[in-house]
């Protein structure tokens, strides 16, 4: 495999695990961008996507 090839794959590879990790975070705020934070189930759900953001960090953080 060339270097550019390798090159390519590993910034494709980089924008993966950045989605990866911030796909809940996004679903988190376009929640409460359209709903806002006046009910508890809204909190609960940031909540749950904040620690799912932190689950995922943790997850890619122990790949080898």
């Amino acid at each position: 495999m060339n270097k550019f090839m390798l090159v390519l794959l590993a910034i494709l590879g980089g924008v993966e695990v950045v989605f990866y990790i911030f796909t809940p975070i996004i679903i988190g705020a376009i929640w409460v961008y359209l709903f806002g934070l006046n009910v508890w189930t809204s909190y609960f759900l940031f909540g749950i996507c904040l620690l799912a953001s932190l689950f995922r960090a943790i997850k890619v953080g122990w790949l080898k």
